[in-house]
């Protein structure tokens, strides 16, 4: 008793497609001759080429939502806590920081928050470098402060 199939069988097995639409074609030929006067020629003619257009029909989606979507799985999306601990701060402080425009809030629902980690690292750093500058300009202020002639 053999039990194995052809090679040939799996393959075509496996290569049928997922996806099956039948489409009549005869309703669209009558759209449109609503609008034009056509031959019986024409008509053979466009139902062949909407036979072929339909044949091997490619399905396109909105691509704003697979941009969306490649875009979140490459830059995660936080909550406010979670932002807050990955920059050392409290929850609190965050929050005003979307508040005030500071992090650009990524999606609210309700009263709760949600901020991309990119958004969040890039004000870290502008934050830092604020710091850095301010701290600057203070020690130059005391030391022409204190040695002053």
């Amino acid at each position: 008793m053999n039990t194995a199939r052809k090679p040939t069988e799996a393959r075509q097995r496996i290569a049928a497609p997922a996806l099956s639409v039948n489409i009549d074609i005869d309703p669209l030929v009558e759209v449109v001759r609503r609008h034009v006067k056509l031959s019986p020629q024409a008509t053979r003619l466009i139902k062949v080429d909407l036979a072929r257009l339909f044949q091997n029909p490619a399905i396109s989606g909105s691509t704003r939502k697979a941009a969306a979507k490649s875009e979140s799985t490459t830059d995660p999306i936080l909550s406010t806590q979670e932002a807050a601990d990955l920059v050392g701060v409290s929850r609190p402080y965050i929050v005003a920081r979307i508040e005030a425009g500071d992090i650009a809030l990524h999606q609210q629902v309700g009263n709760q928050r949600r901020v991309l980690k990119s958004a969040v690292l890039s004000w870290h750093r502008r934050e830092q470098a604020r710091r850095r500058k301010a701290l600057s300009q203070l020690g130059t202020d005391l030391d022409s402060e204190i040695f002053a002639d």
